[in-house]
């Protein structure tokens, strides 16, 4: 995403019309079920240890969720009407899941692994096998 947000000004708009709708693909073959795995599995198993409306930063993975969706939406109904997604749309989603990702690989998820116990952990990743079969389209 970023790369197509800032290839050359001849080639920009075709490289985010094309990594937008990459991105679109990408997000109904898995990157919805990576959302419905950490909200249905993982947040609840936690939810067990901490109250999570006092975990600012779960707060903004969740609020993070929300925003990610919205732009999917967005982009999906400009894909449809053929109206361009701007460079500057694509690479605020591009950073918006890069950052997401980062604290939820170096902060949160850390933190969550800890307050687990391994009983837990295979009990969650029973749950995601579950929620993979359901939907047949996540690979981990």
């Amino acid at each position: 995403m970023r790369r197509a947000a800032e290839a050359p000004a001849e080639k920009r708009a075709a490289a985010v019309a094309r990594s937008a709708e990459k991105f679109v693909r990408f997000w109904h073959k898995s990157g919805h079920v990576h959302f419905r795995e950490e909200e249905e599995v993982l947040l609840p198993a936690y939810a067990r240890h901490t109250r999570l409306d006092r975990d600012a930063e779960v707060m903004r993975i969740l609020a993070d969720h929300a925003d990610i969706r919205a732009a999917v939406k967005d982009f999906e109904q400009r894909i449809a009407a053929k109206t361009p997604i701007e460079a500057e749309e694509l690479a605020r989603l591009g950073k918006l899941l890069h950052d997401h990702v980062r604290l939820e690989e170096n902060e949160v998820f850390p933190r969550i692994e800890k307050a687990l116990g391994e009983e837990q952990l295979n009990t969650m990743g029973r749950g995601l096998t579950r929620l993979h079969a359901k939907n047949d389209v996540c690979e981990i």
